[in-house]
Order: structure tokens, then C-alpha cells, then sequence
């Protein structure tokens, strides 16, 4: 019988993982401010289920008319910093009224956004914490944006946490790409099976395990996503 391979670096997702989920309460403001169900999601990122644990919740909703995607969308682009997010913006505002029915309510969105804080899931920073000191390689694979970088790094010790951080915007490239697993794993200096990547987005997932990479589908709970992981190293032999 073959041993299993060992596991010698975990990967981290930042947006839903490590923070707590973004956007959340966006199907909410949606419903509010009128837009048609899933189209404020679509006008924003191009598909209904990004964001995570609210994406999927609007696109069960929707069922079989959540089963549309923009190739390569303008968010996409953001987040490989192909263009800033003032191009970005005015984008938005110009294909509102065709995806939405209506303008672009620019005020109500900006509230709705300063509503939502990012918040911490302290016991997964904590895991990782762990995991430093257990001897693990460690890396922080996130989609991001360059003008969001010097926020979303000041909310938890990313330092001393990871040594190694590809975010999108600095590489040109963006989850679920193959590319930018294989350039993380090439930072690590590991194999595919002998890694462990954690996301809270189904796509991004389903590319890291086709890789070959264990991977953890991060939902609502982080407890149950660390029980995941921790199972996933005690199934291996290290």
C-alpha cells in the first residue's frame, strides 16, 4: 500500500477565510434598492456566485438563472491590475442601466459598502499562527486589488504570519487560473500533493484539486473549516 504523501505547506485564501465573508448583505441591498435578483452581483464581478457564502445564497435562489458568466470581466482584469479601479468604476456605471434596468444608485452603494467592514476569524489566524510553529510552509494566495492592498493588509499580523504573499494585482494573474497556483507552489518549493489550499470559492477550489492539491471548501462555520484541515493532516503521514 502507498503512503500517503506528506503534507509540507498549507495555502490561505485572505477574503473569506482569513476575513470574514465580504459583500455580506449585498442580495439584501440588491432586493432594496429594486435591482432585478443576481444583477447587481453580475453588473459588479460578471457572475452571481464570487462572493463567497452570499454569491452561493443568491444563486441558490436563482437556481438555473444563476448559470451565467462574463468571460474575462472587467473585475477580472482589476484584480490581475490590468486597470485601476477609477476605469473599473466608470465601467460599472456605464453597463448599469443595461443590467440592472436603472442607473447606478452611486450613493446608496457607497453607504451600503461602508456598512460592511471587514471583520477577522480570529481562530483561523491563530491556526495559522499554529501551523508556523508546527514547521509548516505557509502562503497567503488571495484575488485582490491594488488600490484595497494597504487596508486589507492591516487587518490581521500578516507578517508574521506569511513570509510568502501572491496577490493577484502584483502578479498579473487571478484564481482560478492554474498559473498562479503553480507560481505559489513554486514560492513554497513544493509539489501540488504535498499541499493543502484553502478557499471559500467552489471554482477556486475545484482548480487547486485538479492540480492535485488537498484542498478545504471554507462555508460558514471556520471551526468546521479548521476540523477539515486538521483531518486532512492527520490523514497524512508528515
Amino acid at each position: 500500500m502507498t503512503e500517503p504523501s506528506a503534507i509540507e505547506a498549507i495555502i490561505f485564501d485572505y477574503g473569506g477565510v482569513i476575513s470574514s465573508p465580504l459583500f455580506r448583505g449585498i442580495g439584501d441591498f440588491e432586493a432594496a434598492s429594486g435591482y432585478p435578483p443576481g444583477s447587481l452581483l453580475r453588473l459588479l464581478f460578471g457572475e452571481v456566485h464570487y462572493v463567497g457564502v452570499e454569491g452561493r445564497a443568491v444563486a441558490d435562489n436563482l437556481g438555473e438563472r444563476a448559470n451565467h458568466a462574463i468571460e474575462d470581466h472587467d473585475w477580472h482584469r482589476l484584480e490581475r491590475g490590468e486597470i485601476d479601479f477609477t476605469t473599473y468604476f466608470g465601467g460599472l456605471e456605464a453597463r448599469a442601466p443595461e443590467i440592472l434596468g436603472v442607473e447606478l444608485d452611486v450613493d446608496a452603494y457607497g453607504r451600503f459598502m461602508s456598512s460592511t467592514a471587514i471583520g477577522v476569524h480570529w481562530p483561523v489566524v491563530h491556526r495559522i499562527r499554529e501551523l508556523k510553529a508546527d514547521g509548516f510552509a505557509l502562503a497567503l494566495l488571495t484575488n485582490n486589488i491594488a488600490e484595497f492592498g494597504e487596508h486589507w493588509k492591516a487587518t490581521f499580523p500578516l507578517e508574521e504570519l506569511f513570509e510568502i504573499v501572491v496577490d493577484s494585482s502584483s502578479v498579473g494573474m487571478r484564481k482560478p487560473d492554474p498559473a498562479i497556483y503553480l507560481f505559489t507552489l513554486d514560492q513554497l518549493g513544493v509539489k501540488p500533493e504535498a499541499s493543502v489550499f484553502i478557499d471559500d470559492n467552489a471554482d477556486n477550489i475545484r482548480a487547486a484539486r485538479d492540480l492535485g492539491m488537498q484542498t478545504v471548501h471554507f462555508g460558514e462555520d471556520p471551526w468546521a473549516a479548521l476540523a477539515k484541515l486538521d483531518a486532512i493532516l492527520l490523514a497524512k503521514v508528515r
